[in-house]
């Protein structure tokens, strides 16, 4: 039997608009990792997965990939079930995506929003300095950098729109749910035992570097 997309799309009795539209979709889920229900431009899409969400999920777990949805924040991502398509970030990219996600759990509960929190560049830099303790290594070519990637990946956006200028400290920006989702920790305890953990490593680093300077 000769298996072609239009033979394995017949079983799933989807109406043809549909069926032509899956290629694209299951293209800009692999290419984007989430989908947003509260962002215009991903609506209707979002909607098409959720409601035929089975057939997604079943497509995708074929090529070695899960679809996850939350339904708080109402996002789909797709995880990678092997190492070859996860993304690898540097440190300095997953020390800014932690220090992201503390600000959104520690605004979320003082605030106790329904919406998406909102922070400040100022707030950024100084909770990455409290973290790492090296907030002036970080450059403005690198912060710009950092936060630009993130903003493609759609974890962090403007307020009304507006392009991050991460030289004033008082430019505003809102933490997207998918923070919560990027980053594998649950709780804060958890969240305080990674950077613990960062740190402690950081410290020996420093410690191994005055010995061979002795040396």
């Amino acid at each position: 039997m000769e298996f072609t997309a239009e033979s394995v799309l017949d079983v799933t009795a989807l109406p043809d608009k549909v069926r032509r539209e899956v290629p694209r979709v299951m293209n800009r889920l692999l290419g984007e990792t989430f989908l947003y229900q509260e962002d215009e431009a991903s609506k209707e899409d979002y909607y098409l997965v959720y409601r035929h969400r089975g057939v997604f999920e079943t497509l995708l777990a074929l090529s070695g990939f899960t679809l996850l949805h939350d339904d708080y924040h109402r996002i789909f991502q797709v995880v990678s079930d092997w190492s070859y398509c996860r993304k690898r970030y540097r440190l300095d990219e997953t020390l800014m995506i932690a220090v992201l996600r503390k600000l959104y759990e520690e605004q979320a509960e003082r605030l106790s929003l329904a919406a998406d929190p909102v922070v400040t560049i100022g707030q950024v830099r100084e909770e990455y300095r409290t973290i790492t303790g090296k907030e002036r290594v970080l450059g403005i070519t690198q912060y710009e950098d950092i936060l630009r990637r993130l903003k493609r990946l759609g974890l962090v956006e403007p307020v009304n729109g507006r392009t991050l200028d991460v030289r004033d400290g008082e430019a505003r920006m809102r933490l997207r749910g998918s923070v919560r989702l990027i980053l594998p920790v649950q709780t804060v305890d958890e969240m305080e035992a990674w950077l613990r953990k960062y740190r402690i490593k950081k410290a020996k680093g420093n410690e191994e570097r005055g010995m061979r300077e002795k040396e």
